[in-house]
């Protein structure tokens, strides 16, 4: 499980840490850094998938000119705090069975006609640090006769066959694995309602292929069950099953079926029900990721059914098989949380006349745990408490 992010100079983040959960809900106000957060856990993706650093931060095209990864958002020039020369991340991963990783890795993004360079680079499990590489200077851990500082070493190493450092080659590759299983979703209605081929099991970022993932998924009639049962309770529809209408071209599209008969297909299924679908489709797909990413999970879901869907996340949080991290501005849903997923929410935010952003741990605030007790955190939320109380005690340890 990815157990802590630590962010130096990148994007609005001059030095930032903060520790991961099995359900990780980070919460601020716009503009104070939560999709710069998703640009760095997607810029580690981009680097597991072996992409050099110009494709991770730019465009990945394949054959035929197919689109094959979006980079960065502001891609190099807007990738360093406040135009500095480089940025750094570290990403540390736990396993009990296992000993603690922490791989780094800085970064010169480059300008101009200067290409994004790896400054230093290194990877450490348990007390043994594995390699550590600076391309600039001439004595370093790793020699691999093919190595450019224009791509990530450590995909390198992961690559490299009949190496005499297999050892080597093992961690490396066990940081990759690491990494690589993650998932972004913006899920669109739009793109969750076209129909999709029988066998097309992988859900797009933004619900493509949703009717057929589903289908499979409703293959096990237990699964198809629990499935109604999530809808009837989300919505005030019905429902008694899923069926899924092929067209003549072999697609098929999702529809609900009521008690009475009466059929409501994808086209008409309302955007909350079709984002729920969606969310859940993601964390029990065929072909579910380790790591999930959700943006504003709220979005089309009424207030009163929140609690379905943090039921659902913290449950498959909780049997270690997927991690979620997800932003939200709702209150309510942060008064659905359990316990457990409290002390994993973090606060994002950034101080009056600064461009700095911070993040903060909730129940590490100064009274936040006595408060959250006494009167919920929702309704701290919503008064902007949390906010008010890292301006004061920001500026004192400023001051101070």
């Amino acid at each position: 499980m990815l157990t802590k992010l630590t962010l130096k100079n990148f994007k609005n983040f001059q030095n930032a840490t903060f520790a991961l959960g099995p359900l990780t809900v980070l919460i601020g106000a716009n503009a104070s850094g939560k999709s710069n957060v998703r640009d760095a856990f997607r810029f580690l993706h981009g680097l597991s998938r072996g992409y050099n650093l110009a494709e991770i931060m730019g465009e990945k095209y394949v054959e035929g000119g197919v689109l094959q990864w979006q980079g960065i958002r502001g891609g190099t020039r807007e990738s360093a705090y406040l135009g500095a020369d480089t940025f750094a991340m570290t990403i540390e991963v736990s396993d009990p069975h296992k000993s603690t990783s922490i791989y780094s890795i800085e970064v010169r993004p480059g300008t101009g006609a200067s290409r994004p360079k790896v400054v230093e680079e290194s990877l450490c499990v348990g007390d043994r640090e594995i390699f550590r590489y600076r391309p600039d200077q001439e004595k370093t851990d790793v020699r691999i006769s093919s190595a450019t500082p224009y791509r990530p070493l450590l995909t390198q190493i992961a690559e490299q066959q009949n190496w005499e450092a297999q050892s080597l080659t093992a961690c490396a590759r066990e940081a990759v694995r690491a990494i690589h299983s993650m998932r972004f979703s913006e899920l669109n209605p739009d793109a969750m309602r076209r129909p999709s081929f029988p066998g097309q099991t992988v859900l797009g970022d933004r619900g493509e292929n949703l009717s057929s993932v589903l289908q499979t998924l409703c293959e096990d009639p237990h699964q198809r069950n629990a499935w109604v049962e999530w809808i009837r309770e989300l919505t005030p529809m019905d429902t008694s099953d899923f069926d899924f209408v092929p067209d003549q071209t072999g697609r098929i599209l999702l529809a609900l079926v009521e008690e009475n008969g009466r059929r409501t297909s994808a086209y008409s299924a309302s955007d909350g029900t079709l984002r729920f679908l969606g969310m859940i489709a993601a964390l029990l797909g065929p072909e579910a990721s380790r790591f999930h990413f959700f943006e504003e999970l709220e979005n089309g879901l009424h207030p009163g059914r929140l609690h379905l869907l943090l039921q659902l996340m913290e449950r498959k949080a909780s049997e270690g098989r997927v991690q979620i991290m997800a932003t939200t501005h709702s209150p309510q849903l942060l008064g659905f949380l359990s316990e457990n997923a409290v002390e994993h929410a973090s606060l994002l935010y950034r101080l009056p006349d600064t461009s700095e952003g911070r993040i903060r741990r909730i129940t590490d605030i100064q009274d936040a745990k006595r408060l959250i007790k006494e009167q919920g955190i929702a309704n701290l939320h919503e008064s902007g408490w949390f906010e008010d109380a890292m301006f004061f005690l920001d500026d004192t340890e400023d001051a101070a």
